[in-house]
């Protein structure tokens, strides 16, 4: 992770077969929010708000997006006060096929 200065405040998890998501969302000490998308298929962005409001809209927009790529919330983590450079990993993925 780059620059962030900032507290991890939760994380989402979501998953498609083998494919996963991590949203985390931070709150930066230097003012305002980001929320740090990593994958499916090892990306990774961050989008920085200065309201909270534009960022939980954004976030629910992510949602929306990978709901309708069949990915499925699979846990959520409130890991308020943790530093951002302690983010857990993406869980393993599991061995075999999935079912559906």
């Amino acid at each position: 992770m780059a620059s962030a200065l900032g507290l991890v405040e939760s994380a989402w998890f979501f998953r498609r077969g083998r494919q996963y998501v991590r949203i985390v969302r931070v709150d930066r000490r230097a003012g305002g929010l980001s929320l740090v998308v990593d994958g499916p298929e090892g990306s990774h962005v961050a989008h920085h708000f200065a309201d909270p409001m534009a960022c939980a809209i954004h976030q629910c927009e992510l949602e929306r997006q990978l709901v309708t790529k069949d990915f499925h919330l699979e846990r959520v983590r409130a890991m308020r006060g943790s530093p951002v450079l302690v983010m857990p990993p993406l869980p393993p993925s599991p061995p075999g096929p999935m079912a559906a």
